[in-house]
């Protein structure tokens, strides 16, 4: 890194021996160069590339112009056009030979990059998790038999209350980055490119007698990933989720995702937005087809070398076919983050979630709304060394309780988990 700074600095340097020193230039174009120096290092290296490509088609041999451009150039990491403007001033017979000396150079150092940059254009990644736990309520049901339905009480079948059980779980991820030659224009400083994919497979299944419960997610997702030079990133990418549930087809899921992320100091602060059409293949979820739209916003902010919080709302309102089945949510969230030691995290999270839906609940004659609070404690150990060096264990428990005035759906759940993971 050393080397790459002394080399553009010796060629800027070198900007002002070339055959036409800027003593030799009208004023006036001379005034317009030092803008562009100024803009280029002030970091808008797009708003440099054009003030010195119109400077130089009005004074083609401006060579120290050509120069300046090269460099901007090759801050952008468009290489190809760095290499042409410095293999002109390195072409012209007037340029002395310490100059030249210094542009090969730097040619050689651009071209190191660009070899690296291609060797390195595709990135793949990918992750495995293993895991198994107990789940208080499988099916998300009340805890009692007695319901109460309008002033009258009612019994539910027993497969119709809280169901226990053990599971198994795996998840599988697989990413793929293409790294996009060059920079592209947008905002005030270069913003490289990507066009990134990611395959997931997800399945939790549950002891023989629950195996109505056993959930499976293919999801796959590719799209935009922007990631600029200072202090912020953001992606669009499309998405579909296969659903099944009981070892049957649920339905299918497709929609946008986008987020954006703007870093200042020991803060992160990200925005999401999220349209998903939601497809049911079984008839008893048909009336539950429709449009969800959603938008979130969260801070992360890191108090100390260990120790970071986060923050976040979201707002989604989810369509249907049934008016009953429609209904707007609105949550909540928080979470603490503790590094115990250089390889083990805890961490703990709150969750609130009100949901307000709309027409009106079959049989109970009046619409459902409905309050959820969540808690999460978790503790994540990273080993370093043994058979398991480079694998995670992670151990967490999970508890909700969801109050709503339709009784039918008051359940509370409780999921304890452990799970081994490493990434590649």
């Amino acid at each position: 890194m050393k080397r790459v700074v002394w080399v553009v600095s010796a060629l800027l340097a070198s900007s002002v021996s070339v055959s036409v020193a800027a003593a030799e230039v009208p004023s006036e174009l001379n005034e317009r160069f030092l803008e562009a120096v100024k803009v280029r290092d002030s970091g808008d290296v797009f708003a440099s590339i054009e003030l010195l490509e119109q400077l130089i088609a009005s004074q083609p041999q401006y060579k120290r112009a050509e120069l300046e451009l090269a460099v901007a150039y090759y801050r952008a990491k468009l290489y190809a056009e760095a290499q042409e403007y410095a293999k002109e001033v390195l072409s012209d017979p007037g340029t002395p030979d310490a100059v030249k000396e210094t542009i090969e150079l730097f040619l050689d150092q651009v071209a190191t990059e660009q070899e690296a940059f291609d060797q390195n254009r595709h990135r793949w990644t990918g992750s495995v998790k293993l895991g198994m736990g107990r789940d208080s309520n499988a099916n998300a049901s009340p805890e009692s038999s007695i319901i109460n339905i309008n002033g009258q009480e009612f019994s539910l079948a027993s497969g119709s209350t809280a169901q226990e059980g053990n599971y198994g779980s795996i998840n599988l991820l697989g990413q793929h980055a293409y790294v996009m030659p060059g920079t592209i224009d947008l905002g005030i400083r270069p913003v490289q490119t990507e066009w990134a994919s990611a395959l997931n497979v997800y399945r939790k299944a549950y002891e023989n007698d629950q195996s109505d419960y056993n959930l499976d997610v293919i999801s796959l997702s590719t799209g935009m990933d922007f990631i600029s030079s200072t202090d912020w990133r953001a992606s669009l990418a499309v998405r579909a989720d296969a659903i099944r549930l009981g070892n049957q087809n649920l339905g299918w899921f497709k929609g946008v995702n986008g987020a954006y992320t703007l870093v200042k100091g020991v803060s992160e602060f990200t925005f999401t937005a999220d349209i998903t059409q939601q497809d049911y293949d079984d008839s008893a979820n048909k009336d539950r087809e429709g449009v969800r739209s959603a938008l979130g916003a969260e801070m992360l902010y890191q108090f100390n070398r260990v120790v970071a919080g986060k923050a976040g709302v979201d707002v989604a309102f989810t369509n249907a076919r049934e008016d009953y089945k429609t209904y707007v949510s609105k949550s909540i969230r928080s979470g603490l983050f503790y590094s115990v030691l250089d390889n083990m995290l805890v961490y703990g999270e709150l969750a609130y979630k009100a949901l307000d839906y709309e027409g009106v609940e079959p049989i109970y004659n009046h619409s459902r709304n409905e309050t959820q609070f969540q808690v999460v404690i978790g503790a994540n150990y990273s080993m370093n060394s043994g058979p398991l060096a480079d694998w995670q264990l992670g151990a967490r428990i999970n508890g909700i309780n969801s109050t709503s005035d339709v009784s039918i759906y008051d359940y509370s759940r409780t999921d304890a988990s452990i799970d081994l993971s490493r990434r590649f």
